[in-house]
Order: C-alpha cells, then structure tokens, then sequence
C-alpha cells in the first residue's frame, strides 16, 4: 500500500507517485496512475484504458475508452466513476488518501502489473505492452454458456 510520508526536517508532505495495469479481462486493461508531468510542481492523477486486438498483438482501442471497455459494475469502472470527476486535477491529502485506498481494492480483485511506484517525484515511465500481455495471460477463463 502507498503511504503518505513526511520529509524529515522539512515537515513537507511527499506523495508516492505511481502507475498501475489492472487487468480487468483477459483483453481489457485499465491504468492509474499519479505522477508530475515535465516541469510541473504538482502531479495529477489520470486513468486510461486499452483493450487487445484479437491475436493480441497491438490494442484495438486505448485511451479515455473507460465508458466504453470497463464492465458496468465492474469494480474499475466503479473506481471510473468515482475518480473521472479528479481526472487531471490535483488532489487534497484526503483525496489522495482515498485515492491509496480504492487502488488497494483494485489490486485485491484483479491482477496487477506496476510500472513504477516511487516515494517522490518519479521519473515517468510507460508499461512495456508485453509485459501487459504476460500479465494478461494470467487472468482465468471464462466459460460461455451453450
């Protein structure tokens, strides 16, 4: 779990920056993450999300796709709906408290691949789509009714 942390004689508050792939299905992955952009002083938070083409060898379709590829119901699009309002907004430390809280939810429910999590300023980085594509192969199967 992501921690708010105090800097030792500054009294400043650091927040944790990260970014996060659950995979909700075995061809649909949403993305959370919390970071600072370039020169800016503050990060912000946004989500996104993709889903395979059917050999799996690129996306279908990726980006602000949330409405349309998360399941309603769903546990990420529950965090969707919740969060969309914060999407580019810098957060209050309750906020972003709450925020640490229902990505611990996400990851008890689906399975998960970290890109970064780094207490501070992270330098940005991006998922590899293969290393999205190993997790996804870890989602269970479902059976279709006949």
């Amino acid at each position: 779990m992501i921690k708010l942390t105090i800097n030792e004689g500054i009294g400043v508050e650091v927040r944790d920056e990260f970014l996060y792939a659950f995979c909700i299905d075995k061809t649909t992955v949403f993305e959370v993450e919390y970071y600072t952009l370039g020169g800016n002083k503050a990060p912000y938070f946004s989500t996104g999300a993709c889903k395979f083409n059917r050999p799996k060898t690129g996306w279908q379709s990726c980006g602000q796709a949330q409405e349309r590829l998360l399941p309603r119901g769903s546990a990420a699009r529950r965090f969707y709906d919740k969060w969309d309002r914060l999407h580019l907004k810098d957060l209050t430390d309750e906020e972003y408290a709450e925020l640490v809280d229902d990505i611990a939810e996400l990851k008890r429910v689906y399975p998960y691949y970290v890109a970064y999590e780094f207490e501070g300023k992270a330098t940005r980085s991006s998922i590899s789509f293969y290393d999205i594509y190993k997790k996804s192969m870890e989602m269970p199967r479902t059976r279709t009714r006949r």
